[in-house]
């Protein structure tokens, strides 16, 4: 009974915050207390979230290797409610939810009531979700903070608001090819069924699936793009095609994809430009080496539809520190026809000489199952930390996809 009138308390508030959206004007909240290893301090309780807002909290845990925040949706009015029992002994309905998914991208440093990342809520559908804070220490274990119901509600039109149509004016992009682009219209949509991206920021598209490729074009800021397909080398780059014609890669991580991922054909991309051998300084060589010398999966055997945990050892063989911190993609191929199934990235700091730092990486895959799928992790793909051997920043493993719940 207590969490029956928790519920129906939970969604008034909700339908009261849908109505005075517009005149938020909190700040967020404090930690719990001054001395929070956890915690989500906004956005709090029964708040109505759209656009893309900035997720803050504490991380401050002994032993940190990465944390995340996630978000499910939740259906309060389902009609296969889960029974549970309470303290009392009484049989309540607790709301049927989906699964997690990544709101945030991963982070791997102590935060202090500061931002832990930006959630884009228009890559969702509006509704009543919920968000948790997921911490992993080095040696494995997790702990979460979470925070709900939340209300996402994008569409205002849907709430009674006007829409009046202005102008919109783009920056002008730096680093492209022409020079700056014209002042365009605001952008439409594709009104396509085939697998297409949004731009979450303005972007470049280049010649190859990595950041030191050549660009080719460009994608502004909400603009579409049909997605022709993915690259094979499993660094989760899309190759797509703008409404002028321009063909080339664009990262994952400044798009939202929308269609059937399964259905994009594989690409190849160009192999990388030879570049000059640059003239002999009197720097100091270079020292250090990264490799993956790990990777383990949790659970061993991953189920389709339920996420994983992919824990990537890095390490620095070298005789000296790595120039910069650096990054990691992680990627699922189903094995049969060769297709990236799923793909994410990671970070990690400087690491010294002999040093290693582990990176927890989460993957859901929901395609090929009882099939055999290889996970392919790439360090620095780029290659902008530089190395004694850049040959060495791969490894793999393999395993079969559980049937579970998606028979």
């Amino acid at each position: 009974m207590k969490r029956r009138l928790w519920i129906l308390s939970a969604i008034l508030a909700l339908l009261i915050a849908g109505l005075t959206a517009q005149a938020q004007d909190i700040t967020p909240i404090e930690p719990p207390a001054d001395d929070a290893e956890l915690a989500i301090t906004f956005p709090p309780p029964v708040w109505t979230l759209r656009g893309a807002v900035s997720i803050r909290g504490t991380v401050d845990v002994v032993n940190l290797s990465s944390y995340v925040v996630e978000y499910r949706q939740i259906d309060l009015l389902a009609e296969d409610e889960t029974e549970v029992e309470d303290d009392d002994d009484d049989a309540t309905s607790e709301p049927a939810t989906e699964m997690w998914f990544e709101a945030t991208l991963p982070g791997n440093a102590v935060v202090v009531n500061d931002v832990l990342g930006t959630w884009n809520t228009t890559s969702v559908d509006d509704g009543l979700y919920e968000i948790r804070l997921k911490v992993t220490s080095i040696g494995g274990e997790q702990e979460t903070f979470r925070v709900g119901p939340l209300r996402v509600a994008n569409d205002l039109s849907a709430q009674g608001v006007e829409i009046v149509a202005v102008p919109t004016l783009f920056p002008t992009p730096t680093n492209l090819p022409g020079g700056a682009p014209e002042i365009r219209p605001s952008p439409t949509g594709l009104n396509t069924t085939d697998p297409f991206v949004t731009a979450l920021l303005d972007a470049n598209i280049r010649a190859g699936d990595a950041p030191s490729s050549p660009v080719v074009g460009f994608l502004l800021e909400d603009e579409e793009a049909i997605v022709l397909g993915v690259s094979t080398s499993g660094s989760g780059w899309l190759y797509i095609e703008t409404v002028d014609g321009i063909e080339g890669f664009i990262a994952p991580s400044v798009v939202a994809f929308t269609g059937d991922f399964d259905s994009l054909a594989p690409v190849v991309p160009p192999p990388p430009l030879d570049t000059p051998t640059p003239e002999p300084t009197a720097t100091p060589q270079t020292t250090a080496n990264l490799q993956v010398t790990g990777l383990r999966l949790e659970p061993a055997v991953p189920q389709c539809g339920a996420s994983f945990d992919i824990f990537v050892n890095v390490t620095n063989s070298g005789t000296g520190a790595t120039s910069a911190s650096g990054t990691l993609s992680v990627a699922d191929r189903a094995d049969r026809p060769q297709t990236i199934t799923a793909s994410t990235t990671g970070g990690f700091p400087v690491i010294q000489p002999g040093g290693n730092f582990v990176v927890v990486a989460t993957l859901t895959v929901d395609t090929f199952t009882n099939e055999s799928h290889t996970i392919i992790v790439n360090v620095d793909n780029g290659g902008a930390i530089p190395e004694t051997n850049e040959s060495d920043n791969s490894l793999s493993t393999s395993y079969v996809l559980g049937q579970a719940s998606c028979g």
